[in-house]
Parts: structure tokens; sequence; C-alpha cells
């Protein structure tokens, strides 16, 4: 018997040590996986900035048909996922089901409205990297509105960073003053690539408006991503729908033109050519790389939203905001490479500039980080010092 005993307190000595070694394993597993949705965020990120701008390459003629292609096609496969999981799944709560439809309306109102900004400006706007950059006015203008409406709150750090940002833009935006761009279909005057880049800048306040009527609307709601995302696409297709006059006239289109303009858009996508002169108004259609450019820009949109949701389970915000720092500078180098289509050499301002928006960029979102790990770096020789 007391041989017995002397076993069991053995066993039960070993437990804890075996539940140790268990949770070192998941952990490191779980380290492991961040690691692989950190580097493949960085790449499949930088792959949806790059074909986001050479998609419009050779669907130049086609700004809304791709805007409404590029939102529709997340309605089903969204659903391919909600359908089964609301039948035979428990991910989709009654809870979630019981989310009045008004509200995801809203949300796609102004995820529409922004989209088809977005679509149009990064349409005509010539040079991928002054896009990138200018997406980073999401900073200060987010700021602008979450304060009042979220009663967010803002320290020195980040309006420090929000101006620092703001600076870097005007500064790259110098030679768009000044200057005649190539867009790689025609000429480009800078009072409308001006135009169009105001237009992108603007975008960021539907966008803005967006996320902010999320958070207030869901609460503490647990809500599935897909499902909510699915059904945000489809009021969002249908506020595109709604805005196809607007979106024929900011492509030189009367409104009985649409119809033929996006049969014409759907032709291209799989490689044929429509318009096959040019004239003082209309570039010649150069369709014969649109089936992968289009393509590429979809699953490297898709891959990147499921990685973003990655990174938030198995990480954090801060890892996710390191990944979309480090995409600037990589996606302005990627576009100054000679073989990248439509490719345009940057000018010094542009070079200037993006360091100006990555230095605000890490002040409005690692300034903290820093002075946390400072600090700690500081309590721990102070207790070596002390002998502890």
């Amino acid at each position: 018997m007391a041989s017995r005993d002397d076993d069991s307190i053995q066993d039960n000595e070993k437990k804890p040590l075996i539940e140790k070694i268990d949770d070192e394993a998941e952990q490191k597993r779980k380290n492991r996986m961040l690691m692989i949705s950190f580097a493949a965020l960085v790449v499949v990120g930088l792959g949806n900035k790059v074909f986001q701008k050479l998609q419009t390459i050779p669907m130049y003629n086609y700004p809304y048909f791709l805007n409404l292609f590029t939102t529709f096609i997340y309605i089903p496969l969204s659903f391919a996922y909600v359908w089964p999981m609301m039948i035979w799944g428990k991910a989709i709560t009654q809870e979630q089901r019981s989310i009045p439809w008004y509200k995801f309306a809203i949300m796609g109102c102004l995820d529409g409205i922004a989209g088809m900004m977005q679509s149009f400006a990064v349409n005509y706007i010539p040079s991928g990297g002054l896009i990138i950059l200018l997406t980073q006015a999401a900073i200060p203008i987010s700021m602008a509105i979450s304060k009042p409406l979220l009663k967010a709150k803002y320290n020195l750090q980040h309006y420090l960073g929000a101006v620092i940002v703001v600076i870097g833009i005007v500064v790259v935006l110098i030679p768009t003053f000044t200057s005649k761009e190539q867009s790689g279909q025609g000429d480009e005057s800078s009072g409308t690539i001006l135009m169009w880049c105001g237009v992108l800048i603007v975008s960021c306040v539907p966008m803005t408006l967006s996320s902010v009527y999320k958070e207030k609307a869901l609460g503490e709601t647990e809500i599935d991503v897909v499902y909510l995302n699915g059904w945000v696409a489809v009021y969002q297709f249908i506020i595109c729908l709604v805005l196809a006059v607007p979106g024929g006239y900011a492509s030189n289109l009367e409104p009985y033109q649409i119809p033929q303009n996006f049969v014409d858009g759907a032709k291209c996508y799989i490689g044929e050519n429509s318009i096959l002169e040019s004239t003082a108004t209309i570039v010649a259609d150069q369709c014969k790389n649109a089936p992968i450019f289009v393509t590429m820009y979809l699953i490297f949109n898709v891959a990147y939203n499921i990685l973003i949701i990655m990174i938030l389970k198995y990480g954090s915000a801060t890892l996710l905001f390191l990944a979309m720092t480090i995409m600037v500078p990589l996606g302005n180098f990627t576009f100054m490479l000679p073989f990248v289509p439509g490719h345009i050499s940057l000018h010094a301002t542009d070079i200037i500039g993006l360091v100006i928006i990555m230095i605000g960029l890490v002040i409005y979102r690692f300034w903290q980080v820093f002075i946390d790990l400072y600090r700690k770096r500081m309590a721990a020789r102070s207790k070596v010092s002390r002998g502890f």
C-alpha cells in the first residue's frame, strides 16, 4: 500500500509539470502561428495595395464596373459560409440575427460611398505610391471624427504624429501643384490629379464614420465577422447601384451610356477590348492583363482581411499597426521598380514626404510602446543596482 501511495504522490507531482510543458508547447505554437500570420500579412497587404492600382491600368475606362464587381464578389463568398453556419453551426447566434437590418444598411451606405470615391480616385491618380501616402490621411480624419462621437481620448503623441503625417502629405502633393503627370493611359493635368487626390482624402470621412457607427451600433455585441461583412456588402452593392449616375458623370459618361459601359467593362475583365481607338476624351482599351490583375487583387484582398482577423486573434492591434506601417515604405518602393506596370519616377519631395509620414506614423502608433519599454528597462536596472 505504501508503494501505491508513493506512486500516487509522484503522479500528482508530475501533473503540474506536464501541464506546464503543454502550456509552453501551446504558447510556442501560437507564437509560431503569429509570426507566420504577421509575415503573410505584410506580403499579402503589399500585394493588395499594389494590385489595387495595377487593376485600374487595363480597366481604366471602367472604374464603375470595377467598383461594383469587387463589391459584389464578397456577397456569394460571405454567404457561402453564413447560410450553412446559420443552419447547422453555432457561431452565428440568435442575438446576432436579431440586429436590425437598418444598421447594416447604414454601414453599407457609408462603405459604398467611401468605396466609390476610392475606386475612381485610385483609377485617375497615376502614382500608386502617392495613393498609399494619401490614405494615411485617415489618421487625422479619424481623430477628428472619433473624438466628439466616441469621446475618444488622445494624448500629445497622437496629436504630434497626426500633424507630422499631414505635413508629409502636403510635401508629397507639392509637385502636383506645379507639374504634369503621366497616367499611363494619357496625360492628366495637375489640377485634375489634385482634384482626385482631394477625393481620395475626403473618402476617409465616410470610411471613418462607418467604423465609428459600427462601434456605436454594435456596442458590446459579439458578432461573426463574415456575417457582418456579408450583410454590409449587400447594402454596399445596392448603394453602388444607386450611385451609378454620379459615378457615370465622374468618368465622363451620360446616364444612357452607363449600361453599355458596364457591359464593356465585363468584357474587359475577360480580356476583350471594346474601345479600339483613342479620342480626345477616351483612350483605347488595354484589357489584355485585366483577368490577371483584377483576379489577383480579389485574392489578395480576401486573404488580407482574413489575415487581419488572425493577427487580432493571436496577437494584438499593435502588431497589426506595425505590419500596416511597414507596408507604407514597401509599397512606395514597389511602385518605383521599372518592371512594375504604370510605374512613375519619384520626385525628391516624394521621398522627403515618405520619410516625414513614416516619422508621424511611428510617433502616432508606437511612441507609447517605446516609452513603456524604456521605463521597464530603467526599472529593471534600478532593481539590479539595489541588489534585488
